[in-house]
């Protein structure tokens, strides 16, 4: 053998070595999820911030070079595809499968990690990707309080950064109008400890632009589709009832999301779809 062909051999294998290192727990938290479940980041992002952690977000082919990390979590279940429901499937027993497959199911695992990727793995799981989307939600929101130890158990040693505000909103809405009338209900809370200043509720184009505002309440500024709350304090809660009439008949789908100063932070509260008969 040639000595060009010892040295691309040995290249070969370099590199392979290097593909197949695994990421050292550089990160307390990571986030394994699909391109469809993704949709929930800037939930868990504004979640873990508030507790000094910064998760990466690595897609599901990215799960086998991890080794130590504290936290993991999966979104998605079973079923989910691109990967995501592979390695699901390792954690939970075919009970679990059962019940987290059956329609309209969710429910969030929380496990010790026998195989060395971490400490604890959490599966947030759907039956349906909304499902999924749903749960996150009302974990972030408080729902489970072994979620929250767990959160805070890969937190520790970090500087404790509660002092940010952290904003998280619900919300109500028709999803069919009577004499074209439209209410959409908000509730807005500051679950961390600093205040939240300039929170701005925005309505987008393609959904607003098809009715006229009637009323809101209580009365605040509102210029074009966006509504000014502004500051919240710390564990305040704000309710906002908008209220609008429909220029014409049609079915009209739309986002409904906020914004406040801090950091930039921003997030999507939900799809609005409304059927105007």
């Amino acid at each position: 053998m040639s000595k060009l062909s010892v040295y691309f051999l040995m290249s070969i294998l370099a590199l392979s070595l290097i593909s197949i290192s695994p990421i050292s727990s550089q990160q307390e938290v990571y986030v394994i999820s699909n391109n469809i479940d993704v949709a929930a980041k800037p939930l868990l992002e504004d979640y873990f911030r508030g507790f000094g952690l910064f998760p990466e977000f690595l897609s599901p082919d990215e799960f086998e070079q991890l080794r130590g990390a504290k936290l993991i979590l999966i979104l998605g279940g079973p079923a989910a595809p691109y990967g995501t429901g592979d390695i699901v499937r390792r954690y939970l027993d075919n009970l679990e499968i059962d019940f987290i497959r059956q329609p309209g199911q969710k429910f969030t695992f929380i496990k010790n990690d026998q195989y060395g990727y971490a400490e604890k793995v959490i599966i947030i799981a759907g039956a349906e990707r909304e499902k999924t989307y749903e749960e996150v939600f009302n974990l972030v929101n408080g729902s489970n309080i072994e979620f929250q130890n767990a959160v805070k158990t890969a937190s520790e040693g970090k500087v404790n950064i509660k002092d940010l505000p952290l904003i998280l909103a619900g919300i109500s809405y028709d999803t069919e109008t009577v004499n074209k009338e439209a209410h959409i209900h908000l509730s807005i809370q500051n679950y961390g400890k600093g205040k939240a200043t300039n929170v701005i509720i925005e309505i987008s184009n393609d959904y607003y632009s098809n009715f006229y505002l009637d009323s809101v309440d209580p009365v605040i500024k509102v210029e074009g589709n966006k509504f000014y709350i502004g500051d919240v304090a710390g564990g305040e809660v704000v309710k906002l009832d908008i209220n609008l009439k429909a220029k014409e008949s049609g079915n009209y789908s739309g986002t409904i999301s906020y914004t406040y100063n801090e950091l930039g932070s921003s997030a999507k509260i939900r799809d609005l779809t409304t059927r105007v008969p």
